[in-house]
């Protein structure tokens, strides 16, 4: 791997008796936000392939007694162990190879494993980490950090390149039911699940992603609300790119031993082409991500804190339209323009995309008064774009074929295989008449009801204008929860 690290200046003056001060939120504030620049070329990064992330389950509540269709194999649970091998984050070109080093093409979604990212972060876009301090809104509402020549709060911050080519991050697993292996003491051989001989209770599967994160943000602050001043995150996850998960293996490269690198079927799985996702998890000073403890068994919960019921707060950041109380509006004009960037001067615009995420599964939505087309529809077994499921080769299944051509947002007794159009008072939210802007228009399809085939593509799926108001998530013990 050959790196190039340009780290934004930082002098210590080496004196006979000098030492090293801590730094107070007064002189950290004074940081012009140079930091740390990393800048990567001809980067690799790759586990051996049967190197491993294990996560270790235990016997449960309620486990288990028998296999089989018995009493004792119902309503029961069993220990589960996952392990996540050979992570790597590699090239997205020709030349590759799987798991037990056969040579692929990483070009496509068949090889997981690449060769050297040229510019992965080069020196004039790298990965930067930093201290500044950017203005934003406390939970009560006040303005932070107006004053850049004396600011209020100091935030640490690591940003992502602004643009990357894509790359492969890659890994294969397993899932394991029913081991009994002191996982301390004995080898990944000993005590394996049920029906050891035969590699039962073992599920071997594969994750290809390529694509980039360019453009995400983590930082860490001061969370702001009244009473809870505590220590605080934010994400702001970007990803861009297509998607394989898949379990079926090659026959040239099977293999149901534990630990054992396997190689797996070059197209068979659930594949997302086009994916991009947006997902702002916090916002500067008033919502983050905060971590606790639960028990005193080491569970922990993650948190997202809710948005204020401030309305200087929500009407800043979550609402464009005077009036507009339900948010279709505001939802609907934000949508129509995401391509169009905001206008100079036009905070309302940029905070609500800032706030607002994304999730669209295929480059395509329907063209309707207003909207720019963006693609052609997918046909039923279209394997470039859009949600894929793919059989192995040689095989077939049956796909449902009538999928409805037209949804309306009145709900379901509106949303059939065939419905009028409709239109939307923009000054009277909800009421819709007549004919016009709104239906999803209808593309090629099969009228049939089921039919064989070895690749179904399920079409485009989008989430627009996502918005996280608050999340609670906590890790426990199997039968404690």
């Amino acid at each position: 791997m050959k790196t190039t690290i340009t780290i934004g200046l930082l002098v210590l003056a080496c004196a006979g008796h000098a030492r090293l001060q801590p730094l107070d939120e007064s002189e950290m504030s004074a940081a012009h936000g140079a930091g740390i620049a990393v800048a990567l070329d001809n980067f690799r990064y790759l586990m051996a392939p049967t190197s491993y992330f294990e996560q270790v389950g235990i016997s449960p509540a309620g486990a288990c007694t028998s296999t089989g269709n018995t009493s004792g194999n119902q309503s029961c649970w069993r220990r589960g162990d996952l392990r996540w091998y050979g992570i790597n984050i590699s090239g997205a070109g020709a030349g590759g190879s799987h798991w037990n080093e056969s040579l692929c093409d990483a070009s496509s979604l068949s090889c997981p494993r690449g060769g050297q990212i040229q510019w992965f972060s080069p020196f004039d876009n790298p990965y930067v980490m930093r201290a500044w301090s950017p203005r934003g809104m406390a939970w009560d509402g006040s303005l932070v950090n107006q004053d850049a020549s004396s600011p209020d709060k100091t935030i640490y911050e690591f940003l992502a390149p602004t643009s990357q080519p894509d790359y492969t991050l890659s890994f294969w697993g397993e899932i394991e039911a029913g081991a009994t292996r002191n996982s301390a003491t004995q080898l990944l051989t000993a005590g394996q699940g049920i029906n050891n001989t035969s590699g039962g209770g073992l599920l071997k599967s594969q994750t290809i992603i390529r694509g980039n994160a360019a453009g995400s943000v983590f930082r860490l602050f001061q969370h702001t609300e009244p009473g809870n001043e505590t220590f605080g995150m934010m994400y702001h996850s970007y990803l861009r790119g297509d998607f394989r998960f898949s379990v079926a293996q090659a026959n040239s490269g099977a293999t149901d031993i534990i630990g054992q690198a396997p190689v797996f079927e070059a197209n068979e799985g659930l594949i997302f082409r086009n994916v991009e996702a947006f997902l702002p998890f916090g916002q500067l000073y008033y919502q983050s991500l905060v971590l606790g403890p639960v028990g005193t068994s080491g569970d922990f919960y993650l948190q997202l804190t809710p948005i204020p019921n401030n309305p200087t707060v929500y009407n800043r950041f979550y609402g464009l339209d005077s009036g507009d109380i339900r948010g279709f509006e505001t939802a609907r004009t934000a949508t129509r323009d995401w391509q169009t960037p905001c206008a100079g001067g036009d905070t309302a615009c940029q905070n609500y995309r800032l706030s607002h995420g994304f999730v669209r599964y295929g480059d395509w939505y329907p063209a309707m008064a207003g909207w720019a087309a963006q693609g052609t529809r997918e046909t039923i077994n279209a394997s470039n774009d859009g949600i894929i499921f793919q059989a192995r080769s040689g095989s077939t299944f049956n796909a449902f074929a009538k999928r409805p051509i037209r949804i309306d947002k009145r709900g379901e007794t509106s949303s059939m295989q065939q419905t009028q159009n409709y239109n939307c008072d923009p000054n009277n939210p909800g009421v819709c008449f007549g004919v016009g802007e709104g239906p999803i228009s209808s593309g090629p399809g099969n009228s049939n009801r089921y039919y064989t085939t070895d690749r179904v593509n399920l079409g485009s799926a989008r989430i627009e204008g996502l918005l996280i108001n608050q999340f609670h998530m906590e890790s426990c013990r199997p039968g404690v929860c």
